[in-house]
Protein backbone atom coordinates (compact mmCIF):
# COMPACT_ATOMS: atom_id res chain seq x y z
CA UNK A 1 0.00 0.00 0.00
CA UNK A 2 1.69 3.25 -1.28
CA UNK A 3 0.46 6.13 0.81
CA UNK A 4 0.68 9.74 -0.93
CA UNK A 5 1.93 12.36 1.38
CA UNK A 6 0.41 16.10 -0.48
CA UNK A 7 4.29 17.62 -1.86
CA UNK A 8 5.21 20.41 -0.27
CA UNK A 9 3.58 23.50 -1.28
CA UNK A 10 5.73 25.72 -3.31
CA UNK A 11 5.01 29.82 -4.02
CA UNK A 12 2.19 30.72 -5.70
CA UNK A 13 1.27 33.79 -7.08
CA UNK A 14 -2.27 32.68 -8.83
CA UNK A 15 -5.17 34.95 -7.39
CA UNK A 16 -7.32 33.86 -4.38
CA UNK A 17 -10.23 31.24 -5.56
CA UNK A 18 -13.60 32.12 -4.96
CA UNK A 19 -14.97 29.70 -1.73
CA UNK A 20 -16.17 26.67 -2.43
CA UNK A 21 -19.84 26.07 -2.74
CA UNK A 22 -21.77 25.06 -0.14
CA UNK A 23 -25.04 24.98 0.44
CA UNK A 24 -26.30 27.49 2.83
CA UNK A 25 -28.51 25.02 5.22
CA UNK A 26 -25.59 22.29 5.54
CA UNK A 27 -23.36 24.91 7.61
CA UNK A 28 -25.47 24.18 10.43
CA UNK A 29 -26.25 19.72 10.39
CA UNK A 30 -29.28 18.94 11.71
CA UNK A 31 -28.97 16.78 14.17
CA UNK A 32 -27.72 13.67 13.36
CA UNK A 33 -30.05 10.93 15.43
CA UNK A 34 -32.95 11.84 13.78
CA UNK A 35 -32.05 9.40 10.86
CA UNK A 36 -29.98 6.24 12.66
CA UNK A 37 -28.73 3.42 11.19
CA UNK A 38 -26.29 2.78 8.21
CA UNK A 39 -27.61 4.20 5.18
CA UNK A 40 -26.40 3.07 1.53
CA UNK A 41 -28.03 5.21 -1.77
CA UNK A 42 -26.50 4.65 -5.25
CA UNK A 43 -27.22 7.77 -6.59
CA UNK A 44 -28.29 8.57 -10.57
CA UNK A 45 -24.81 9.20 -11.29
CA UNK A 46 -23.49 5.84 -10.37
CA UNK A 47 -21.97 6.60 -7.26
CA UNK A 48 -22.48 4.89 -3.74
CA UNK A 49 -22.91 6.66 -0.95
CA UNK A 50 -22.78 5.31 2.07
CA UNK A 51 -23.82 7.26 5.77
CA UNK A 52 -23.64 6.33 8.97
CA UNK A 53 -24.58 8.64 11.70
CA UNK A 54 -23.10 8.93 14.85
CA UNK A 55 -24.72 10.83 17.11
CA UNK A 56 -22.63 10.85 19.97
CA UNK A 57 -19.27 12.41 18.19
CA UNK A 58 -18.31 15.41 16.98
CA UNK A 59 -16.17 14.33 14.52
CA UNK A 60 -16.97 13.59 10.77
CA UNK A 61 -14.80 11.25 8.81
CA UNK A 62 -14.90 11.28 4.55
CA UNK A 63 -13.56 8.22 2.46
CA UNK A 64 -14.08 7.69 -1.07
CA UNK A 65 -12.66 4.51 -2.52
CA UNK A 66 -12.32 3.65 -6.27
CA UNK A 67 -13.08 -0.03 -6.77
CA UNK A 68 -9.88 0.04 -9.88
CA UNK A 69 -6.44 0.25 -8.60
CA UNK A 70 -2.92 -1.33 -9.47
CA UNK A 71 -4.16 -5.00 -10.48
CA UNK A 72 -6.04 -3.24 -13.18
CA UNK A 73 -3.41 -1.60 -14.81
CA UNK A 74 -2.38 -2.70 -18.30
CA UNK A 75 1.50 -3.86 -18.25
CA UNK A 76 2.54 -0.88 -19.91
CA UNK A 77 1.32 1.10 -17.87
CA UNK A 78 2.01 0.00 -14.46
CA UNK A 79 2.06 2.28 -11.85
CA UNK A 80 -0.14 4.11 -13.86
CA UNK A 81 -2.90 4.21 -10.37
CA UNK A 82 -0.72 5.44 -8.07
CA UNK A 83 0.80 8.52 -10.42
CA UNK A 84 -3.08 9.65 -10.70
CA UNK A 85 -3.22 9.69 -6.87
CA UNK A 86 -0.62 11.57 -6.73
CA UNK A 87 -1.53 14.36 -9.31
CA UNK A 88 -4.86 14.88 -7.88
CA UNK A 89 -3.02 16.81 -5.12
CA UNK A 90 -1.34 18.97 -7.84
CA UNK A 91 -3.99 21.55 -8.50
CA UNK A 92 -7.47 21.24 -9.57
CA UNK A 93 -9.79 23.36 -11.72
CA UNK A 94 -10.62 25.43 -8.68
CA UNK A 95 -7.81 25.14 -6.34
CA UNK A 96 -3.22 25.31 -6.87
CA UNK A 97 -1.52 22.71 -5.31
CA UNK A 98 -0.87 25.64 -2.02
CA UNK A 99 -4.57 26.24 -1.94
CA UNK A 100 -5.20 22.21 -1.70
CA UNK A 101 -2.78 22.30 1.18
CA UNK A 102 -3.67 25.01 3.01
CA UNK A 103 -7.47 24.18 3.05
CA UNK A 104 -6.26 20.48 4.18
CA UNK A 105 -4.69 21.79 7.24
CA UNK A 106 -7.70 24.18 8.21
CA UNK A 107 -9.88 21.28 8.10
CA UNK A 108 -7.82 19.08 10.59
CA UNK A 109 -5.25 17.77 8.76
CA UNK A 110 -4.02 16.09 5.23
CA UNK A 111 -6.17 14.58 2.83
CA UNK A 112 -4.56 11.14 2.96
CA UNK A 113 -4.13 8.87 -0.05
CA UNK A 114 -3.63 5.23 -0.26
CA UNK A 115 -3.08 3.27 -3.76
CA UNK A 116 -4.12 -0.78 -3.12
CA UNK A 117 -3.71 -3.17 -5.48
CA UNK A 118 -7.76 -3.59 -5.70
CA UNK A 119 -8.65 -0.26 -4.83
CA UNK A 120 -7.86 3.38 -4.22
CA UNK A 121 -8.99 5.62 -1.23
CA UNK A 122 -8.90 9.33 -0.20
CA UNK A 123 -10.19 10.21 3.33
CA UNK A 124 -10.14 13.04 5.36
CA UNK A 125 -11.66 13.70 9.30
CA UNK A 126 -13.12 16.89 10.58
CA UNK A 127 -15.33 18.24 12.41
CA UNK A 128 -19.06 18.28 12.18
CA UNK A 129 -19.38 22.00 11.36
CA UNK A 130 -16.58 21.44 8.33
CA UNK A 131 -17.95 18.64 6.37
CA UNK A 132 -19.14 19.89 3.58
CA UNK A 133 -16.13 21.39 3.12
CA UNK A 134 -14.13 18.54 3.07
CA UNK A 135 -16.36 17.09 1.42
CA UNK A 136 -15.71 20.13 -1.47
CA UNK A 137 -12.30 19.56 -1.05
CA UNK A 138 -12.39 15.96 -1.74
CA UNK A 139 -14.80 16.11 -4.82
CA UNK A 140 -12.80 19.06 -6.80
CA UNK A 141 -9.68 16.89 -6.12
CA UNK A 142 -11.44 13.86 -7.39
CA UNK A 143 -13.23 15.03 -9.93
CA UNK A 144 -11.38 17.94 -11.42
CA UNK A 145 -7.72 17.71 -11.49
CA UNK A 146 -5.86 19.38 -13.96
CA UNK A 147 -3.09 17.08 -15.09
CA UNK A 148 -0.23 20.24 -15.53
CA UNK A 149 2.51 19.33 -18.11
CA UNK A 150 4.88 21.24 -15.46
CA UNK A 151 3.41 19.37 -12.28
CA UNK A 152 3.55 16.19 -14.33
CA UNK A 153 7.20 16.56 -14.69
CA UNK A 154 8.00 17.35 -11.24
CA UNK A 155 6.13 14.33 -9.49
CA UNK A 156 7.71 11.81 -12.01
CA UNK A 157 10.41 12.74 -10.57
CA UNK A 158 9.27 12.87 -6.81
CA UNK A 159 7.98 9.26 -7.54
CA UNK A 160 11.13 8.60 -8.74
CA UNK A 161 13.02 9.15 -5.82
CA UNK A 162 10.68 7.10 -3.93
CA UNK A 163 11.39 4.36 -5.32
CA UNK A 164 15.01 4.61 -4.45
CA UNK A 165 13.25 5.33 -1.29
CA UNK A 166 12.09 1.71 -1.09
CA UNK A 167 15.06 0.01 -2.70
CA UNK A 168 16.63 1.61 0.92
CA UNK A 169 13.72 0.13 2.74
CA UNK A 170 14.85 -3.44 3.14
CA UNK A 171 11.41 -4.34 5.03
CA UNK A 172 9.33 -2.70 2.47
CA UNK A 173 11.61 -3.64 -0.71
CA UNK A 174 11.79 -7.29 0.34
CA UNK A 175 7.89 -7.47 0.18
CA UNK A 176 8.11 -6.35 -3.08
CA UNK A 177 10.55 -8.66 -4.30
CA UNK A 178 8.83 -11.57 -3.26
CA UNK A 179 5.89 -10.72 -4.33
CA UNK A 180 7.32 -10.23 -7.76
CA UNK A 181 8.45 -13.52 -7.85
CA UNK A 182 5.11 -15.11 -5.99
CA UNK A 183 2.85 -14.14 -8.53
CA UNK A 184 5.52 -14.12 -11.87
CA UNK A 185 4.36 -11.83 -14.81
CA UNK A 186 0.82 -11.38 -13.08
CA UNK A 187 -0.80 -7.57 -12.30
CA UNK A 188 0.01 -8.99 -8.70
CA UNK A 189 3.66 -9.22 -8.47
CA UNK A 190 4.00 -5.80 -10.17
CA UNK A 191 4.97 -2.96 -8.08
CA UNK A 192 2.36 -0.84 -7.23
CA UNK A 193 4.46 2.29 -7.91
CA UNK A 194 5.99 1.40 -11.18
CA UNK A 195 8.85 0.79 -12.65
CA UNK A 196 11.44 3.87 -13.75
CA UNK A 197 10.57 2.46 -17.18
CA UNK A 198 6.97 2.24 -17.34
CA UNK A 199 6.79 5.94 -15.45
CA UNK A 200 9.22 7.15 -17.80
CA UNK A 201 6.93 6.46 -21.06
CA UNK A 202 3.30 7.85 -19.27
CA UNK A 203 2.21 11.26 -20.52
CA UNK A 204 -0.64 13.15 -19.21
CA UNK A 205 -3.17 12.29 -21.57
CA UNK A 206 -2.24 8.28 -20.66
CA UNK A 207 -3.33 9.76 -16.68
CA UNK A 208 -6.58 11.68 -17.99
CA UNK A 209 -7.56 8.27 -20.01
CA UNK A 210 -7.10 6.08 -16.70
CA UNK A 211 -8.72 8.83 -14.19
CA UNK A 212 -11.95 9.00 -16.50
CA UNK A 213 -12.14 5.25 -15.95
CA UNK A 214 -11.40 4.69 -12.72
CA UNK A 215 -12.88 7.91 -11.14
CA UNK A 216 -16.20 7.59 -12.86
CA UNK A 217 -18.49 8.16 -10.23
CA UNK A 218 -19.78 4.46 -11.10
CA UNK A 219 -16.35 3.13 -10.13
CA UNK A 220 -16.49 5.07 -6.49
CA UNK A 221 -18.03 4.82 -3.12
CA UNK A 222 -18.68 7.47 -0.76
CA UNK A 223 -17.99 6.59 2.54
CA UNK A 224 -19.29 9.18 5.66
CA UNK A 225 -19.25 8.36 9.25
CA UNK A 226 -19.98 10.55 12.38
CA UNK A 227 -22.07 13.26 13.43
CA UNK A 228 -23.85 13.68 10.02
CA UNK A 229 -27.55 13.30 8.90
CA UNK A 230 -27.63 11.51 5.94
CA UNK A 231 -30.33 13.52 3.54
CA UNK A 232 -27.69 16.28 3.60
CA UNK A 233 -24.72 14.06 2.84
CA UNK A 234 -27.12 12.65 -0.43
CA UNK A 235 -27.89 16.48 -1.43
CA UNK A 236 -24.12 17.43 -1.34
CA UNK A 237 -23.07 14.11 -3.41
CA UNK A 238 -25.40 14.80 -5.93
CA UNK A 239 -24.11 18.35 -6.77
CA UNK A 240 -20.34 17.34 -6.77
CA UNK A 241 -21.18 14.02 -8.43
CA UNK A 242 -22.48 14.29 -11.45
CA UNK A 243 -23.32 11.99 -14.49
CA UNK A 244 -20.89 11.24 -17.44
CA UNK A 245 -20.28 8.80 -20.11
CA UNK A 246 -19.13 5.77 -19.18
CA UNK A 247 -15.63 5.06 -20.61
CA UNK A 248 -15.30 1.59 -22.37
CA UNK A 249 -11.80 0.58 -22.02
CA UNK A 250 -12.27 -0.91 -18.80
CA UNK A 251 -8.88 -3.21 -17.98
CA UNK A 252 -10.70 -6.98 -16.55
CA UNK A 253 -9.06 -8.65 -13.96
CA UNK A 254 -6.68 -11.45 -15.05
CA UNK A 255 -7.18 -14.46 -13.02
CA UNK A 256 -4.45 -15.84 -10.27
CA UNK A 257 -4.23 -19.04 -10.98
CA UNK A 258 -1.24 -19.83 -8.63
CA UNK A 259 2.25 -19.20 -7.77
CA UNK A 260 6.02 -20.59 -8.13
CA UNK A 261 8.06 -21.91 -5.27
CA UNK A 262 11.49 -20.90 -4.83
CA UNK A 263 14.34 -20.03 -3.01
CA UNK A 264 16.18 -17.16 -3.87
CA UNK A 265 18.79 -15.22 -2.13
CA UNK A 266 20.32 -11.29 -2.48
CA UNK A 267 22.99 -9.51 -1.71
CA UNK A 268 22.48 -6.27 -0.23
CA UNK A 269 24.97 -3.93 2.00
CA UNK A 270 22.33 -3.85 4.88
CA UNK A 271 23.12 -4.26 8.66
CA UNK A 272 20.89 -7.59 9.13
CA UNK A 273 19.56 -10.18 6.90
CA UNK A 274 15.56 -10.02 6.28
CA UNK A 275 13.85 -13.24 5.69
CA UNK A 276 10.67 -13.09 4.01
CA UNK A 277 8.68 -16.85 3.98
CA UNK A 278 5.71 -17.49 1.98
CA UNK A 279 2.72 -20.04 1.18
CA UNK A 280 -0.54 -19.87 -0.71
CA UNK A 281 -3.66 -18.73 1.80
CA UNK A 282 -7.35 -18.66 1.34
CA UNK A 283 -8.71 -15.47 -0.90
CA UNK A 284 -10.68 -12.47 0.15
CA UNK A 285 -13.88 -14.24 -0.91
CA UNK A 286 -12.88 -18.03 0.27
CA UNK A 287 -14.86 -19.23 2.87
CA UNK A 288 -12.29 -19.95 5.32
CA UNK A 289 -10.96 -15.98 5.41
CA UNK A 290 -11.74 -15.63 9.35
CA UNK A 291 -10.05 -19.08 10.44
CA UNK A 292 -6.89 -17.69 7.99
CA UNK A 293 -6.62 -14.27 10.01
CA UNK A 294 -7.08 -16.11 13.18
CA UNK A 295 -4.56 -18.98 12.43
CA UNK A 296 -2.24 -15.54 11.16
CA UNK A 297 -2.88 -13.95 14.37
CA UNK A 298 -2.06 -16.87 17.14
CA UNK A 299 1.11 -17.81 14.64
CA UNK A 300 2.54 -14.14 14.50
CA UNK A 301 0.13 -11.38 15.68
CA UNK A 302 1.10 -10.46 18.69
CA UNK A 303 3.28 -10.44 21.57
CA UNK A 304 1.53 -13.55 22.62
CA UNK A 305 1.98 -15.29 19.35
CA UNK A 306 3.81 -18.23 18.77
CA UNK A 307 6.59 -17.17 16.66
CA UNK A 308 7.15 -14.02 18.83
CA UNK A 309 7.47 -16.14 21.93
CA UNK A 310 9.80 -18.64 20.52
CA UNK A 311 12.09 -16.96 18.08
CA UNK A 312 12.41 -13.45 20.12
CA UNK A 313 11.22 -14.05 23.65
CA UNK A 314 12.66 -17.46 24.60
CA UNK A 315 15.53 -17.83 21.53
CA UNK A 316 16.78 -14.16 21.21
CA UNK A 317 17.04 -14.89 17.38
CA UNK A 318 15.28 -11.73 16.06
CA UNK A 319 13.99 -8.34 17.32
CA UNK A 320 11.32 -7.96 14.98
CA UNK A 321 9.46 -11.42 13.80
CA UNK A 322 5.67 -11.10 12.79
CA UNK A 323 3.09 -13.26 10.55
CA UNK A 324 0.60 -11.56 8.03
CA UNK A 325 -1.51 -12.66 5.21
CA UNK A 326 -2.18 -10.57 1.92
CA UNK A 327 -5.18 -11.36 0.57
CA UNK A 328 -6.76 -10.59 -2.52
CA UNK A 329 -10.56 -11.51 -4.35
CA UNK A 330 -9.19 -14.79 -5.87
CA UNK A 331 -5.69 -15.48 -4.02
CA UNK A 332 -4.14 -14.87 -0.76
CA UNK A 333 -0.40 -15.47 0.86
CA UNK A 334 0.86 -16.65 4.22
CA UNK A 335 4.19 -14.77 5.13
CA UNK A 336 6.54 -14.84 8.02
CA UNK A 337 9.10 -11.62 7.73
CA UNK A 338 12.10 -11.94 10.45
CA UNK A 339 15.14 -9.33 10.53
CA UNK A 340 17.97 -11.42 11.76
CA UNK A 341 22.01 -11.80 12.11
CA UNK A 342 23.56 -13.73 9.00
CA UNK A 343 25.10 -16.27 11.58
CA UNK A 344 21.38 -17.12 12.79
CA UNK A 345 19.16 -17.27 9.97
CA UNK A 346 19.26 -21.18 9.77
CA UNK A 347 18.88 -21.16 13.28
CA UNK A 348 15.68 -18.44 12.16
CA UNK A 349 14.05 -20.63 9.31
CA UNK A 350 14.07 -23.92 11.35
CA UNK A 351 12.69 -22.58 14.13
CA UNK A 352 9.77 -21.14 12.37
CA UNK A 353 9.70 -24.54 10.54
CA UNK A 354 9.17 -26.08 13.70
CA UNK A 355 6.52 -23.92 15.03
CA UNK A 356 4.51 -24.08 11.79
CA UNK A 357 4.86 -28.14 11.98
CA UNK A 358 4.12 -27.99 15.40
CA UNK A 359 0.89 -26.40 14.42
CA UNK A 360 -0.29 -27.78 11.52
CA UNK A 361 0.27 -31.31 13.12
CA UNK A 362 -1.90 -30.97 16.11
CA UNK A 363 -0.44 -28.70 18.51
CA UNK A 364 -2.58 -26.11 18.80
CA UNK A 365 -4.57 -25.45 21.60
CA UNK A 366 -8.12 -24.06 22.14
CA UNK A 367 -6.88 -21.19 24.26
CA UNK A 368 -4.68 -19.91 21.21
CA UNK A 369 -7.47 -20.03 18.99
CA UNK A 370 -9.63 -18.13 22.00
CA UNK A 371 -7.11 -15.53 22.20
CA UNK A 372 -6.66 -14.33 18.61
CA UNK A 373 -10.93 -14.18 18.27
CA UNK A 374 -10.79 -11.54 21.62
CA UNK A 375 -8.05 -9.65 19.82
CA UNK A 376 -9.94 -8.91 16.73
CA UNK A 377 -13.18 -8.63 18.90
CA UNK A 378 -11.60 -6.29 20.82
CA UNK A 379 -10.90 -4.09 17.84
CA UNK A 380 -13.95 -5.12 16.03
CA UNK A 381 -15.75 -3.36 18.97
CA UNK A 382 -13.65 -0.65 19.87
CA UNK A 383 -13.69 0.67 15.83
CA UNK A 384 -17.51 1.19 16.90
CA UNK A 385 -16.48 4.25 18.92
CA UNK A 386 -14.08 5.91 15.76
CA UNK A 387 -15.69 7.57 13.11
CA UNK A 388 -12.62 7.33 10.59
CA UNK A 389 -12.68 3.54 11.97
CA UNK A 390 -16.34 3.11 10.46
CA UNK A 391 -16.07 5.32 6.96
CA UNK A 392 -13.10 3.24 6.04
CA UNK A 393 -14.00 -0.33 6.77
CA UNK A 394 -17.55 0.95 5.24
CA UNK A 395 -15.96 1.60 2.28
CA UNK A 396 -13.61 -0.78 1.66
CA UNK A 397 -16.17 -3.59 2.41
CA UNK A 398 -18.85 -2.31 -0.39
CA UNK A 399 -15.44 -2.48 -2.72
CA UNK A 400 -14.48 -5.68 -1.86
CA UNK A 401 -17.27 -7.53 -0.99
CA UNK A 402 -20.54 -6.13 -2.56
CA UNK A 403 -22.02 -5.38 0.69
CA UNK A 404 -21.58 -3.68 4.16
CA UNK A 405 -21.31 -5.71 6.97
CA UNK A 406 -22.58 -5.65 10.26
CA UNK A 407 -20.62 -5.32 13.50
CA UNK A 408 -22.63 -8.30 14.68
CA UNK A 409 -22.38 -10.08 11.76
CA UNK A 410 -19.10 -9.88 11.64
CA UNK A 411 -18.62 -10.94 15.44
CA UNK A 412 -20.92 -13.89 15.01
CA UNK A 413 -18.41 -14.67 12.21
CA UNK A 414 -15.53 -14.10 14.40
CA UNK A 415 -17.23 -16.10 17.09
CA UNK A 416 -18.33 -19.43 15.10
CA UNK A 417 -14.84 -20.25 14.17
CA UNK A 418 -13.97 -23.12 15.70
CA UNK A 419 -10.57 -24.67 17.50
CA UNK A 420 -11.20 -27.48 14.74
CA UNK A 421 -11.42 -25.36 11.49
CA UNK A 422 -7.82 -23.37 12.67
CA UNK A 423 -7.01 -26.43 12.88
CA UNK A 424 -8.07 -28.00 9.46
CA UNK A 425 -6.95 -24.72 7.97
CA UNK A 426 -3.29 -25.23 9.22
CA UNK A 427 -2.75 -28.77 8.16
CA UNK A 428 -4.37 -27.54 4.87
CA UNK A 429 -1.70 -24.64 4.54
CA UNK A 430 1.38 -26.00 5.96
CA UNK A 431 1.44 -29.86 6.56
CA UNK A 432 3.49 -31.81 3.60
CA UNK A 433 4.29 -27.88 1.63
CA UNK A 434 7.52 -26.12 0.66
CA UNK A 435 7.96 -22.75 1.65
CA UNK A 436 8.80 -19.66 -0.94
CA UNK A 437 11.51 -18.11 0.32
CA UNK A 438 13.72 -14.93 0.39
CA UNK A 439 16.85 -13.33 1.93
CA UNK A 440 18.14 -10.40 1.76
CA UNK A 441 21.37 -8.89 3.11
CA UNK A 442 24.77 -9.60 4.39
CA UNK A 443 24.38 -12.95 3.57
CA UNK A 444 27.93 -14.44 2.67
CA UNK A 445 28.05 -17.59 3.42
CA UNK A 446 25.00 -17.75 5.26
CA UNK A 447 22.56 -18.19 2.18
CA UNK A 448 19.28 -20.18 2.25
CA UNK A 449 19.05 -23.30 1.62
CA UNK A 450 15.70 -24.59 -0.18
CA UNK A 451 16.27 -28.00 1.54
CA UNK A 452 15.33 -25.61 5.26
CA UNK A 453 11.59 -24.34 3.62
CA UNK A 454 9.67 -28.00 3.81
CA UNK A 455 7.32 -28.78 6.49
CA UNK A 456 6.69 -32.39 7.55
CA UNK A 457 3.47 -34.20 5.87
CA UNK A 458 3.98 -36.34 9.28
CA UNK A 459 5.23 -35.14 12.56
CA UNK A 460 5.64 -37.66 15.18
CA UNK A 461 2.94 -37.85 18.00
CA UNK A 462 5.80 -38.46 21.11
CA UNK A 463 7.35 -34.33 19.15
CA UNK A 464 3.94 -32.94 18.97
CA UNK A 465 1.62 -31.78 22.21
CA UNK A 466 -1.98 -32.67 21.16
CA UNK A 467 -4.90 -30.25 21.94
CA UNK A 468 -7.35 -32.05 23.82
Amino acid sequence: MKKAIPPTPTPDTTPTQSPPYVPAHLTTPRRAGRQRGRHCTTLPSGLTVIVEPMAHVRAVALSVWSCIGARHEPAALNGISHFVEHMLFKGTARRTTRQIAVESDRLGGCVEAATMMEGVNYYIQTLDLDWPKALDLLADLLCAPRFDETEFQRERAVILEEMKMIADNPEELIFELFLSNFFPHHPLGRPIEGTPRTLRRLTPDDLRRFHRLAYHPRQLVLSVAGHVTPDDVLEAARTYFTAAPQPSDYQQVEPCVGALTFCLNQERDFEQVHLLLGLPAPALLAPERTASTLLTTLLGGGLSSRLFLRIREEAGLAYNIYADTMAYRDAGVFLIYAAVAPRHLKRTVQAIIREVAAVAHGDLTADEVALAKAQHLTGLYLGRDSASVRANQNGYQHITFGQVFSNRTLARDIQAVTHADVQRLAKEIFAGQTFSALALGPLGRFGLQSNWLHVPRHVSRSTVHVAA
